[in-house]
């Protein structure tokens, strides 16, 4: 690929070329799909401007799996917790 500034890249016009990502269902998913969006990149296959958008997606998607895996954690704990001490559910 030429190295050219972003800035520089014309915007793609008409009609978008379909591609797959991963299932984003889990952290390992969210990261391998960020590594597909920067082989379609390096491929031209995507401009950058769009996978940047694409990328801050992913980015809101890992932090909520983050967020729920450390509340299931939580969750858990509390319940060993109670249970440690005698008390009910």
């Amino acid at each position: 690929m030429s190295e050219r500034k972003m800035s520089d890249r014309p915007m793609r016009e008409g009609r978008r070329e379909a591609f797959e990502l991963p299932d984003t269902t889990d952290i390992d998913a969210v990261n391998a799909a960020q590594v597909a969006l920067i082989r379609l990149v390096a491929q031209d296959r995507l401009d950058a401007r769009e996978a940047l958008y694409i990328s801050r997606m992913l980015e809101h998607r890992r932090r909520a799996i983050g967020t729920a895996t450390l509340w299931q954690k939580m969750q858990e704990l509390e319940a060993q917790g109670r249970q440690m001490r005698g008390e009910a559910p």
